[in-house]
Order: C-alpha cells, then sequence, then structure tokens
C-alpha cells in the first residue's frame, strides 16, 4: 500500500523494535489507546513474550504494531492472574488467536495500516486453525468499527465488575 510518505510494509516484530513501539504505544494514551492491557506494550513483552507480535513500517519508521499468542481455547476461562496456558492431559481444545496489544499512530489512521497488520495476524492463525479473539473496552467506538470491518462480531462472553470503594 503506498501513501504519500512511502509503501507500508509489515514484518514479525524483533525485540530491537521495543522503543519504536513503545514510541507508538505512548502516543495513544486516552481514548485512542486500546486497553486490553493496563500497561505498556514494553512491559507486556517483557512479562509475557509473546510469540505473535509484527510492526508496520513506513520506511525506516515504525507506525503501527499488533501482540498476542495462539493458545488452547481453555485459556478464556481462566481469569486474567492465571497462567497464560493450561494443558490438559488427554485433553486437545480449538486454539485461539488472542490479540492482545494492537495500535496504530494516530497520524497514520486511515492508510490501511490496521488492517494489514491484522492480515497479518490473521493469516498466522490460518495457518495454525486458530480462531482469533481480542478483549476491547465497551466504549471504544473506533476500534469496534474497525473490527466490525474485518468480520469480528461481539462475543458470548461479557466482563462484569463491582467497584467496592
Amino acid at each position: 500500500m503506498a501513501d504519500n510518505k512511502g509503501v507500508v510494509k509489515v514484518r514479525k516484530m524483533k525485540k530491537t523494535d521495543l522503543a519504536k513501539v513503545n514510541a507508538v504505544d505512548n502516543s495513544l494514551f486516552g481514548k485512542r489507546r486500546v486497553t486490553t492491557w493496563p500497561f505498556t506494550f514494553d512491559m507486556y513483552w517483557r512479562i509475557y513474550e509473546p510469540d505473535l507480535c509484527f510492526v508496520a513500517e513506513i520506511g525506516q519508521d515504525v507506525v503501527g504494531f499488533v501482540g498476542g499468542v495462539i493458545e488452547s481455547e481453555e485459556r478464556s476461562k481462566l481469569l486474567i492472574s492465571q497462567p497464560r496456558t493450561m494443558e490438559i492431559p488427554g485433553m486437545s481444545s480449538p486454539k485461539i488467536g488472542w490479540i492482545e496489544m494492537m495500535g496504530v499512530h494516530a497520524e497514520h489512521w486511515g492508510k490501511g495500516i490496521g488492517q494489514a497488520l491484522m492480515d497479518a495476524f490473521v493469516a498466522e492463525c490460518k495457518k495454525q486453525q486458530a480462531a482469533v479473539r481480542i478483549v476491547i473496552r465497551d466504549d471504544d467506538e473506533n476500534l469496534k468499527s474497525f473490527l466490525s470491518g474485518q468480520g469480528f462480531k461481539k462475543s458470548d462472553f461479557v466482563s462484569y465488575e463491582l467497584k467496592t470503594s
């Protein structure tokens, strides 16, 4: 895809990309940041070492990223503080590709970068016969619209919270 600054290239993320990805992530705080995780991409990378991460570049600039994992479906039934994988001897369950963090620098919205990142993530999930899921804020209308355009449907799972203070 071309724009006035060049061609968008999507590739697997490397550890050396962390500073550039953090710059994109940090540019998106507030309503524009996808807050599926309460910490920075750098912290997410260091804690979980996700195996399915891509960056989008225009020239030498990282302008977007997507990070996630492919795991068995049981993970969806665990609390976030539980182990990230759960193996049950003798049982196999469907694989799920979880998009855990995603961002495109706001200056580059509308250029197909989110689409290119999603295409790369989904292609890898298809290779591994995994469905794709993402958890988002209910009030994130921009992301809801983007995901709907990608063919995502709202799932049956809903998160509830009781505030005690």
